[in-house]
């Protein structure tokens, strides 16, 4: 036997992969040998004495997620690696991705996701400076971007337009936070290469890298909560190899009551089941195949106290300090009037990587199921009170050249029904649409000046068919036609070494929803009868924006976005001055209106770096919306916001790695800007709310797990937020303590 001679080194560098500079004391740790290197201020680092060998390595810096390499050591190697050091920075992070051109926009990478494994999409947007939440409890919300919402707002999940039952503002979107490994809020000319009806932005959920090693590695990440008594817990399951790389993963959850302050929450449990898979297959002639299948289900409980059986009561309810049918034992039950929703979404994309262009083609289905529970006479609350099913086609060829444009042509076909087993008038009516989309983006790159523009036209036409509410009932058929026409043109570029600035003028069109047209019956969304308005006419906005970006020397970094959006025909929900008594209870009316609008706005974000360890950040965030024809305010705008987190990191500290002490103070504002006959109870309070967060990585322990301890709402603080629906009924959430586990394999 001859004894191996292990003589070879493996050296390179660390460089951040937002500027590119080198990243000094970055700990570079070999698993196989149980050892730990780490960078010199140039990035620089060398392993010397290795073997011929396949190694592991976990590549790991202060405020950086830790990434996981594996390399095939067949002699001296040399090498680059490159952190994410920005990534909880709005507007410092170029988005690339195969199909559009790179864009600094808001984004969540995966260190934030692993803070937020147990929230909702909306909740985790939510601290985006911009991004608001519109809720109805504590599991069911929608991301308002700029004060738009719902129907305005596209989600692309896996590359794929989301088509749910999203015929609200506040029914979540069926999707699993833990199977995305980047989330960004896109905005730009690439913007148009997205079909849908996004006047107001796109948030875009990507799946992460899949790492090169032919092992099977795996992640857990799992949290406990006071609040709700409940948990989450994901996994996930990958091996990659040159040509061939998977991915499996799954959630579940299972919360019971939430708790306000000073009372139990009662039926605001929830509990859900997902799994994701993913395969890719590359081939050396430069086909590239990849396929990817989502699974959603969740059953939402919906506070019982704002389900009222006749008008006195519904009246006195929106004064009630304390909501009808509170109860003080905890229950992790869930009963009438609850949700149960179930998502499918399978997607396949060939694509051929040319010398300077790239030729791809997306085929995805989606189903989807959503029943909602009413309390019901008779015994009847298990019979669904709503009960619709929808499939979805999305077929599109794109055509990019790597440098200057992009192409492509669109078609999305929906087909929704309701299941005949409510035995009541539906909500909404069974309808098929279809649409055809071309669109067509262009860039353009000089020395300190970037241009760019999109554009896109969209052919949409519809067939409804809809019961009358009179008796004796009817079909009634109708046929929708709408051309859309979006454009956008944008120039960035800088303005001193260290200042950059960015302006933009947006025309978007968007045709009326089918619930702004034909909704009528009771809503759970809005907790009220609901009914469309065929009179509805196409909407229409035109929206620009400027932003300064930069800093003051090496600690203070600045943002500022100021926009303004004029809305013909901005159509809108509106509460009316009734209160209608069914044989399911009393409910408030709401009829979708319509008129000319105008939303201004700011955004400030600001990032100080106290010496090494401190750091400090600001995110501040008004605006207000008009109804210019009547003029009236808009309802549900969000108020003033501000979030502020002061940080204290080290690298090194006893056991622990990266040990992160995060406090943080959020603050809403009154809506001021309001009128009596746009709602049934004034806008609630100004409020403050605390969080404290601590937590790192015990560098001691063998499998090296990340734990976070935190406490939200710190000091259990009673209030209601204007954009939660159930402030007309309860107070918001109290304290929540929380414990997170975090562990790769």
């Amino acid at each position: 036997m001859v004894a191996q001679s292990c003589v070879y080194t493996l050296a390179g560098r660390v460089v951040d992969e937002h500027d590119q500079q080198p990243m000094e004391d970055v700990s570079i740790y070999i698993t196989e040998l149980g050892k730990e290197y780490w960078t010199d201020s140039k990035g620089r680092f060398e392993i010397p004495t290795l073997c011929v060998g396949f190694y592991h390595l976990a590549i790991q810096h202060i405020g950086c997620p830790t990434e996981f390499e594996a390399l095939a050591l067949e002699g001296d190697t040399t090498i680059e690696f490159t952190l994410e050091h920005h990534e909880n920075l709005l507007h410092e992070v170029e988005v690339h991705d195969d199909h559009e051109h790179a864009l600094n926009e808001e984004n969540i990478g995966m260190m934030l996701l692993d803070q937020s494994a147990q929230k909702s999409l909306a909740a985790s947007l939510a601290n985006l400076n911009g991004v608001s939440m519109i809720s109805n409890g504590s599991d069911i919300g929608l991301p308002v971007l700029h004060g738009l919402s719902g129907n305005r707002i596209t989600i692309i999940n896996n590359g794929v337009v989301h088509a749910g039952q999203q015929w609200g503002a506040d029914h979540s979107p069926e999707i699993d936070l833990n199977s995305a490994g980047e989330i960004t809020v896109v905005s730009g000319a690439a913007s148009m290469r997205y079909p849908g009806t996004h006047m107001g932005g796109i948030v875009v959920l990507m799946p992460g890298n899949i790492p090169l090693d032919p092992h099977i590695h795996g992640k857990v990440r799992s949290t406990l909560e006071s609040n709700g008594l409940g948990g989450t817990i994901n996994g996930q399951l990958y091996q990659g190899h040159p040509h061939l790389q998977w991915r499996l993963g799954t959630t579940v959850k299972h919360y019971g009551d939430r708790s306000a302050p000073n009372y139990l929450l009662n039926n605001t449990g929830t509990r859900q089941a997902h799994m994701n898979g993913e395969l890719r297959r590359q081939w050396d002639s430069g086909w590239e195949w990849e396929s990817q299948y989502t699974f959603f289900n969740a059953e939402y409980g919906i506070l019982r106290g704002s389900h009222i059986g006749n008008l006195t009561d519904l009246q006195s309810a929106f004064s009630r300090p304390v909501p009808f049918y509170t109860e003080s034992a905890f229950s992790r039950g869930i009963d009438a009037p609850k949700q149960d929703v179930s998502h499918h979404q399978l997607k396949s994309t060939l694509r051929k990587e040319l010398a300077e262009n790239t030729l791809e083609w997306n085929v995805a289905v989606q189903r989807n199921k959503r029943q909602e529970f009413d309390v019901r006479r008779s015994g009847r609350s298990d019979i669904p009170a709503l009960s619709l099913m929808q499939y979805t086609v999305q077929n599109e060829l794109l055509w990019s050249n790597k440098r200057h444009w992009d192409a492509g042509y669109q078609f999305l076909g929906k087909n929704n029904w309701n299941l005949p087993e409510t035995g009541i008038l539906p909500l909404l009516p069974n309808f098929t649409s279809f649409t055809n989309g071309l669109f067509i983006n262009a860039k353009n790159e000089f020395e300190h000046l970037t241009t760019e523009f999109g554009a896109r036209y969209d052919f949409t036409f519809r067939n409804v068919a809809m019961l009358t509410s009179t008796l004796p009932r009817t079909v009634v058929y109708y046929g929708d036609q709408y051309h859309n026409i979006s454009a956008l043109a944008r120039v960035s570029g800088q303005i001193s070494t260290q200042w950059t600035a960015m302006a933009e003028v947006a025309v978007r069109q968007r045709p009326p929803e089918i619930n702004e047209m034909y909704a009528f019956g009771l809503h759970q969304g809005v907790s009220g009868i609901e009914e469309g308005n065929l009179e509805l006419k196409q909407e229409s906005g035109v929206k620009s924006t400027l932003q300064l970006s930069g800093q003051f020397g090496q600690h203070l970094h600045l943002d500022i976005r100021t926009y303004a959006h004029y809305f013909n025909g901005y159509i809108y929900l509106q509460p009316q001055q009734e209160y209608r008594l069914t044989i399911r209870g009393a409910f408030p009316v709401f009829t979708y209106e319509q008129c000319d609008a105008r939303i201004l706005g700011v955004d400030l974000s600001m990032r100080y770096e106290f010496g090494e360890h401190w750091k400090f950040k600001g995110n501040w965030s008004f605006l207000q919306g008009n109804d210019l024809t009547n003029t009236l305010p808009l309802n549900y705008m969000p108020p003033f916001n501000a979030l502020h987190e002061l940080t204290y990191e080290l690298g090194e500290w006893h056991q622990w790695r990266n040990f992160r002490v995060e406090a943080s103070h959020k603050f809403v504002g009154e809506q001021g800007n309001w009128a009596s006959s746009l709602d049934f109870i004034p806008p609630p309070e100004a409020y403050h709310l605390f969080d404290l967060h601590i937590g790192g990585t015990l560098n001691q322990w063998r499998y090296k797990p990340q734990i976070r301890l935190g406490v939200e709402n710190l000091l259990n603080t009673t209030y209601r937020d204007y954009l939660n629906r159930q402030r007309y009924f309860a107070d918001a959430l109290g304290r929540n303590i929380t414990v997170a586990w975090i562990q790769n394999f």
